[in-house]
């Protein structure tokens, strides 16, 4: 590749970057955000060449920030399968079935004795044929997971974002058990039953919501802009 050619693909690909920044902003609101976008801007961006890697992984941690933003949000509406799939449900699961070729891909939330109960009267035989005849391999790691082991595996992120990661990570998952426990269903119902609690009592069980804002997120938007004209500058989010 001759210089003017590796420099007009540089330029290319930073425009690239730049752009897809933008169109985070655009959607950087929790009535955008869901799991569906998020899985698409994370296929678009891993189609980008990470040639510029910390303007590339500070876009990445970017992306982060918004599938913890829905995730956070979706706990604190009790919306808990949601925050399941963002945490722990694999996006893509199949099943390998004994002297088949294709494999077969899990309805994602359905029990394997449910898709797969046809193939014996009983749920106690379709138990033993999956066992005996069946052998699952995840595909697709549920997003946050992936995002945050991809984060970790970059070499360009600071600990000291990781960490930050990591604490709002539990933190969802503490919500979860937190209000899964008090046999909260919804957020109508956290409200309604919310208004009938003590004052102090209330104080503590508000405690616990995430209520993640988009801080961080725009912070590593002002590093990146400035990073994207100053070659020089030193993000506080990179190593």
């Amino acid at each position: 590749m001759s210089e003017s050619t590796a420099k007009d693909y540089f330029q290319f690909n930073t425009k690239s970057l730049e752009d897809y920044n933008r169109s985070l902003e655009k959607n950087a609101s929790i009535v955008r955000l869901n799991e569906c976008f998020l899985e698409e801007k994370t296929n678009e961006l891993e189609k980008i060449d990470p040639m510029c890697e910390e303007l590339y992984w500070l876009t990445f941690a970017r992306l982060n920030e918004l599938a913890l933003l829905c995730a956070g949000n979706y706990a604190d509406n009790m919306e808990f399968t949601s925050v399941g799939d963002f945490l722990v449900n694999p996006r893509l699961i199949l099943v390998h079935v004994k002297n088949r070729n294709q494999p077969v891909i899990k309805e994602r939330h359905t029990k394997l004795t449910e898709q797969f109960q046809d193939v014996a009267p009983k749920k106690i035989g379709v138990i033993s044929w999956l066992r005996d005849e069946t052998t699952l391999e995840i595909k697709e790691k549920p997003l946050l997971p992936y995002l945050n082991e991809a984060l970790k595996n970059s070499g360009y992120v600071s600990q000291r974002y990781l960490d930050s990661a990591d604490r709002r990570l539990k933190k969802i998952a503490d919500a979860v058990g937190f209000f899964a426990s008090l046999n909260f269903v919804d957020s109508y119902n956290f409200h309604v039953r919310l208004q009938n609690t003590p004052e102090s009592e209330k104080e503590f069980i508000k405690s616990n919501l995430c209520k993640f804002d988009t801080n961080s997120f725009d912070d590593l938007g002002f590093d990146f802009y400035q990073l994207l004209r100053n070659a020089n500058y030193q993000s506080l989010f990179l190593k």
